[in-house]
């Protein structure tokens, strides 16, 4: 719809300049004729009857002349006072506001120049009455129909004095009940000590207010960005303020924030998987050869031998390694996750005796686990791994004791929405909440940054949040921290609810003797100390290993290899031909040939996928001898049942 101009205010033309007074001699004529005629009488009787004032004929001269000088008096001077009393009626008329009245005197003395001048002045009121009315129609014009909510408020009072549709549409109040307001009111409370000083001595400027939380008649907080100026308008000194709500832009500008902190750490975990992953190859490698040469020594060693303990201590800093090896590459997001659909409720109470070791005798954990909250996707080893990081730090956090709650429950709308989660899906949370030391704002901008550590040197790695939030990234979720100082944390751990089964669970719990088997393994693995123990350890089981230290050697050693081949191990990242490639290239030329993978970490998306989807099996380092052999016993059988 077109805009309407609208035209300028209307200016009250000048009063026009008073003629000059008259110097005519009609008024004056008028009362020397009153007395004139008021003296010619007895005059007359006078000059022209001789008679004894004694007698009674002289008497009723004299008082006939008297009489008619009287009368004569009285007529000429209701003349000049009718015209008067009527000037005074016109005054009367045009001060009560007739419209249109005027006065009928025609006349060229002072008293017909007075009603020209008294009608005049009619003609201008109504000018300037017609002029203001109009001006007060365009502004009340302006005011209502103002997009913007309007508001005006007594400068001393704070009443609030007038208020526009806008205004009443977006507090959600009736004009009446606007109307009995002060400006206070609309202020959330937070804002009144800020409103107490910030008031400025009424002056005739315009102020920019800032924006300020307001409340509606609802409850519902907005930020409104006010512009107020002076006003003498409403006839005394007043504010007139107009408000933009600005809560969608605030909140699309924290959005923004948030998305642009999401991008930046993004960059970091990035940055981090770059590094992670050049390093982490050749560390997997070296942790699975000392395990391995470890369970080597300990198969060798007599139960008696006093090096035995020795060896377990290596061994089990090897795990400690590897675990935080695993840690680095989960937080980096180059960890191979394999998520199943699970119940949050049986990872919470499969971990239970766990997490009350964990946390010590002066804490009291409580669980309370919500009923028919569904289920979720995710990888279980990196769901109880993020837990246990949580329930670590809530502990720290509690060196004299305190409560800790471990919670699940599937989300209402509201809570999702304070969340700032798509409320277009259904969530579940899961809770760990400590009566803990709390953080300020400060630290928890930083908590989810890779190794930042709000603990003494030594006692932590600055890992454990960065790795839950990248577990909750990876399986399609959300972290969110609710905390306050002295009072306590809440960690969020948020995932997209589903109502899909429980995938089951698989059991392995064959003795290490049903582990043997005769089978011929192609075993293809670029660094030497692994591929000797990987070697040794199928060998000891009866396994026929057929050994390379690439991809090409190892489709050489196929095509010369003349009987069958029972499995492919291969790892992944190899120079030149890759493990992938090598798989395509022998499960074309020997159909059927299952493949079983091991690596730390990849960047083949199209691997990573068919991990994902159950295609391929993979093994990761570091891994120890009864692994391997486990999952080399699984894949052959299971491609067994599967031909």
């Amino acid at each position: 719809m077109p805009d309407t101009p609208i035209a300028p205010l209307k200016t009250v033309p000048p009063l026009p300049a008073a003629p000059a007074p008259a110097r005519g001699l009609g008024l004056r004529v008028r009362l020397l004729a009153m007395v004139v005629a008021a003296l010619l009488p007895p005059i007359l009787v006078g000059v022209l009857f001789d008679f004894d004032h004694t007698s009674k004929t002289g008497l009723l001269a004299l008082g006939t002349s008297l009489t008619l000088s009287f009368g004569l008096a009285y007529a000429m001077s209701s003349l000049i006072v009718n015209a008067v009393e009527s000037l005074i009626a016109d005054a009367h008329a045009l001060a009560a506001g007739v419209a249109g009245h005027r006065s009928a005197i025609r006349s060229s003395d002072e008293i017909g120049q007075l009603a020209v001048a008294l009608n005049q002045m009619a003609d201008t009121v109504e000018r300037r009455s017609a002029a203001l009315a109009d001006n007060e129609r365009r502004y009340r014009f302006l005011f209502d129909s103002n997009p913007l909510p309007m508001w005006a408020w007594d400068a001393e009072t704070a009443n609030i004095l007038a208020v526009n549709e806008a205004a009443v549409e977006k507090y959600g109040y009736d004009r009446a009940t606007f109307l009995s307001l002060k400006i206070t009111e609309l202020l959330d409370p937070v804002e009144m000590p800020r409103f107490t000083g910030a008031r400025l001595p009424f002056s005739e400027s315009k102020q920019n207010a800032g924006s300020w939380l307001h409340r509606t008649a609802s409850g519902r907080r907005m930020e409104m960005e006010v512009i107020t100026t002076s006003s003498r308008r409403l006839g005394r000194a007043s504010w007139l303020s107009v408000g933009i709500d600005i809560t969608a832009r605030r909140e699309a500008e924290q959005a923004l924030a948030r998305s642009e902190e999401q991008l930046r750490q993004s960059q970091k975990m990035e940055a981090i998987g770059t590094f992670a992953g050049g390093i982490s190859h050749d560390f997997n490698n070296l942790l699975t050869g000392m395990l391995g040469y470890c369970d080597l020594l300990l198969v060798q060693m007599p139960a008696d031998d006093p090096s035995r303990d020795d060896v377990q201590e290596i061994r089990a800093l090897a795990m400690r390694g590897t675990e935080l090896s695993r840690q680095i590459l989960s937080v980096s997001r180059r960890q191979m996750v394999q998520p199943t659909v699970l119940d949050p409720n049986d990872v919470v109470r499969g971990l239970d005796r766990l997490l009350r070791r964990v946390i010590g005798e002066n804490i009291d954990l409580v669980t309370t686990l919500g009923a028919d909250i569904g289920t979720v996707r995710a990888d279980m080893s990196q769901l109880e791994q993020a837990l246990l990081n949580l329930v670590s730090n809530a502990r720290d956090a509690m060196p004299n004791g305190g409560h800790l709650t471990i919670e699940t429950a599937a989300l209402e709308v509201a809570e999702t929405r304070r969340l700032s989660l798509d409320h277009e899906m259904e969530w579940l949370a899961i809770r760990v909440c400590d009566t803990g030391s709390g953080m300020s704002d400060e630290v928890k901008a930083h908590i989810f940054e890779p190794f930042f550590t709000t603990k003494e040197r030594g006692k932590g790695s600055g890992l454990g949040l960065a790795l839950a939030y990248s577990v909750m990234d990876q399986s399609g979720g959300e972290i969110r921290v609710d905390s306050e100082l002295g009072v306590g944390t809440t960690m969020h751990l948020l995932l997209p609810r589903l109502s899909e089964a429980v995938t089951p669970a698989i059991t392995v719990a064959e003795p290490p003797e049903v582990l043997a088997g005769s089978e011929t393994v192609l075993l293809t693995e670029d660094e030497d100390a692994v591929r000797a123990v990987a070697v040794a350890a199928l060998e000891r089981r009866g396994y026929r290993v057929l050994a390379a230290s690439d991809g090409e050697a190892a489709m050489a050693i196929s095509r010369a290899f003349p009987g069958r081949i029972d499995l492919l191990v291969t790892d992944v990242i190899m120079p030149g031909v890759g493990g992938r490639q090598l798989a395509d290239a022998l499960t074309r030329e020997r159909p059927g040939l299952p493949v079983l993978y091991v690596s730390g970490y990849t960047d083949d998306r199209a691997l990573m996928d068919e991990l994902v989807s159950g295609e391929r099996t993979l093994l990761s380092k570091p891994f120890t001898s009864l692994e391997l052999a486990r999952r080399v016993r699984q894949t052959i059988d299971g491609a067994v049942h599967a031909g």
